[in-house]
């Protein structure tokens, strides 16, 4: 289970996260959808601790992965994320691309 508690992200000219709350139980399937530049990236960024929330909690099974001594591989090594920008072997299935890195 993933739980963001009063998540927040802030740049020095934008904030695209502010208060996000939620729990994302085992098994769900969701969508993140909204206009270009409404934070949908970074909210992955900071699930995936790619990028550093300002402010709130992320919980993942109850233990909080924000704090500030937690080391994010641990977390990474149980969440996957593919990027926007990506780049697939053509000469791959899919499968084949996604399986890679594991």
């Amino acid at each position: 289970m993933i739980e963001l508690i009063h998540l927040e992200k802030k740049y020095d000219l934008a904030a695209p996260l502010k208060d996000v709350n939620t729990v994302i139980s085992r098994g769900d399937i969701i969508s993140v959808i909204g206009p270009s530049g409404t934070g949908k990236s970074t909210l992955l960024r900071c699930i995936n601790l790619l990028e550093k929330p300002t402010g709130g909690q992320i919980l993942l099974d109850g233990e909080e992965i924000t704090a500030p001594k937690y080391n994010p591989t641990k977390a990474r090594s149980r969440m996957g994320m593919v990027f926007q920008s990506f780049n697939l072997f053509n000469h791959l299935t899919v499968i084949e691309n996604l399986i890679i890195p594991s």
